[in-house]
């Protein structure tokens, strides 16, 4: 996995230096067009692009809806560890296509159905350390610097791997596998309420250990995208520490409830 891994995540800290501005610029993300942009910044596996929408939305530059939509397309860490297992093409294909969906579609629904659009708070001073996770480089390239700090990234996600796939291997090895995997087959509607309470631990190791599990114990395509949809990487962090409480709860409520809701469709469908 590592060579995998570090390849793409060279190619993202490249692009973080290199071309973010821009395409953050020309998605015109303040505008109507703000859920459908906020989902295709949510889709680059970035846990700094769910920081970024979020401080947009406590300055009241985007809509609640754009950033729903951010925070149910973000996968954190899932993609890479997929594109760097072969064979998973068809299911990355389905996580993609299945969160630039639930994304637009929540995003513009929200919008739609709530009243209150903008955030209603102080527009408050960023005090979350988080909020550095998005710096914007236009001094000329670092490639010293994006190696180490792919470099660094790459081993910290090798490694939460390794762990999840220990322990995944020592719950087969000291049971019934066949019947453990069965038993988690069996419970598709309680995968995916599980699956999506445990992905909004705010840390890139629930995206991993969600994704081992979807390769490794069959937990299903409804609860794996449930899972991806919640976790979010540190832009909700940022929203509790740097926002009201009561808008913090409103954004993860609705976000809970439209991946499990989202979980359910997509294991009716498939």
């Amino acid at each position: 996995m590592i060579p995998v891994l570090f390849v793409l995540y060279f190619i993202l800290e490249y692009f973080s230096h290199t071309k973010q501005l821009d395409v953050i610029s020309k998605l015109k993300i303040s505008g109507t067009l703000g859920p459908l942009a906020g989902t295709l910044l949510g889709i680059i596996p970035q846990c700094g692009m769910s920081v970024f929408v979020t401080t947009l939305y406590l300055s009241r530059r985007v809509t609640l809806g754009t950033l729903i939509a951010t925070y149910l397309s973000t996968s954190d860490e899932a993609i890479p560890v997929l594109l760097a297992n072969r064979g998973q093409e068809s299911a990355i294909l389905y996580l993609i296509g299945f969160k630039i969906l639930i994304g637009v579609v929540t995003g513009y629904l929200v919008d739609l159905l709530m009243s209150r659009k903008y955030y209603g708070g102080e527009p408050p001073e960023v005090k979350s350390s988080h909020a550095v996770e998005i710096k914007m480089e236009l001094e000329k390239t670092k490639y010293k610097e994006i190696a180490f700090h792919t470099l660094k990234r790459t081993m910290r996600i090798y490694l939460w791997v390794l762990i999840f796939t220990i322990l995944i291997s020592f719950a087969l090895f000291y049971s019934n596998s066949e019947e453990l995997i069965r038993s988690i087959q069996s419970h598709p509607n309680i995968q995916i309420v599980i699956a999506a309470l445990f992905g909004l631990i705010p840390n890139c190791a629930a995206s991993i250990a969600i994704a081992e599990a979807f390769l490794h114990t069959g937990l299903s395509l409804g609860a794996t995208v449930a899972g991806l949809s919640t976790g979010a990487g540190f832009g909700p962090i940022v929203l509790f520490k740097d926002g009201k409480l009561s808008f913090a709860i409103q954004a993860l409520v609705i976000s809970l409830a439209a991946a499990i809701l989202w979980g359910y469709i997509i294991n009716y469908l498939i």
